[in-house]
């Protein structure tokens, strides 16, 4: 097994790069649930699903993928809406918004903590940037102060957050599009764990009604087993249509015609199962695993919005003694991979987000629970060292 990345880039993506090495990878949140067991009719139609990708015309093929995310979803505004693209991956959606914010020369407020490339990808587009806590978002005095005060052109948000699971709620997302169109801030929306929500909320219809600017970006490689076969659909007001559209252009032609419908598959196969209560059903089942393994030992599972069913976990890590990066290294002797909380404090890593580490659901079931009972080990042998190091510090006083 390759040893663990010296934190020398002082990222999340290098750990995740490490996790795909490790036998108990619970380090990134792409979906790796077995397609066999849960989408076997998928996987039979492999053959066809190329053919009807030949036969498709590619504007053609968006659309109907456009249009099945919204189904699937009950996003009545995505479905009316026209002004849209599609990239290969989630992080191609920043690198555009990054573009054009540069291009724009605007003032970024993003959430922390989230997932450290966001602000990497806008950093390197040398977008200017400004941290908003997440906690403070249902406090709208301190939003309209942040927005003023910091004179803020982008905000840039993800619901449900990854790693926290913090949910904006349809009132708390009026709220917030309200003091946006007052201060005339575009807003940009990451909701690469739409399927995460336990109340549907459509942003579109919300944002098209009150004639804010906006730029919603999603993700199907967090929910469908693709091997990382996937697409995120990049959406944006019509005002902001031209602009991001050449800057899209100048990147790629389109996506792959096959991805898209494959996708579109996995899309019907999961609504003939029961759609999204189907795979809540399916992440329950880790999230009780882990629930059941972990409990009453030195680590604890932080409570989520119950508004979300996370494919993620957010655990305190505080009674082992071990900062977030000393953990993480520990637990890759037995073989396990997580990722360290600090690195989703973008802003203020050096001292924050020390006392938490992540670990992700979508794995195979007999992998995951596999990985849980070796996280247990190691928290357990953890235990019993540090009961045996007291002992003998008693016998010494």
């Amino acid at each position: 097994m390759k040893n663990l990345p010296g934190h020398k880039n002082d990222n999340l993506t290098e750990l995740e790069v490490f996790g795909l090495s490790a036998r108990y990878n619970l380090a990134d949140g792409h979906s790796y649930i077995s397609a066999e067991q849960y989408f076997n009719s998928v996987l039979t139609e492999l053959p066809a699903l190329w053919q009807s990708a030949t036969e498709t015309p590619i504007p053609e093929m968006e659309k109907l993928f456009k249009n099945k995310f919204s189904e699937y979803f009950g996003l009545d505004g995505l479905r009316r809406h026209e002004h849209f693209s599609v990239c290969p991956t989630a992080s191609n959606s920043i690198d555009i918004v990054g573009a054009w914010a540069r291009s724009k020369n605007y003032k970024v407020g993003l959430v922390e903590p989230t997932f450290d490339n966001l602000a990497q990808l806008l950093r390197r587009r040398e977008v200017e940037l400004e941290a908003i806590p997440e906690i403070m978002l249902f406090d709208f005095v301190f939003v309209e102060e942040f927005l003023r005060d910091k004179q803020i052109d982008v905000l840039f948000l993800v619901n449900p957050n990854n790693p926290t699971g913090f949910v904006i709620d349809a009132a708390a997302m009026e709220g917030i599009i309200e003091l946006c169109k007052r201060h005339n801030v575009v807003l940009v929306l990451d909701t690469s764990f739409r399927f995460c929500h336990q109340q549907a909320i459509d942003e579109y219809s919300l944002l098209i009604e009150k004639g804010l600017s906006f730029i919603i970006l999603e993700d199907t490689g967090k929910q469908w087993p693709t091997l990382d076969t996937k697409a995120s659909l990049l959406s944006y007001s019509e005002n902001l249509s031209g602009e991001i559209r050449n800057i899209y252009e100048e990147i790629y032609l389109c996506c792959s015609n096959f991805s898209l419908r494959v996708i579109i598959e996995f899309i019907d196969a999961t609504l003939k199962q029961g759609g999204l209560e189907y795979m809540h059903n399916i992440v329950k089942k880790n999230i009780d695993i882990a629930t059941s393994e972990l409990k009453s030992t030195l680590i604890t599972i932080e409570a989520t919005d119950p508004d979300a069913a996370m494919t993620v976990m957010w655990i305190n890590i505080e009674k082992t003694g071990f900062s977030d990066l000393q953990f993480t290294d520990y637990l890759a002797k037995y073989g396990v991979a997580v990722l360290p909380g600090r690195y989703f404090y973008w802003n203020s890593h050096i001292v924050a987000g020390h006392n938490r580490i992540r670990i992700a659901l979508m794995k195979p079931d007999d992998l995951f629970y596999s990985s849980i009972l070796r996280l247990k080990k190691a928290v357990s042998d953890l235990e019993e060292r540090l009961a045996n190091k007291k002992k003998v510090l008693e016998v010494l006083e």
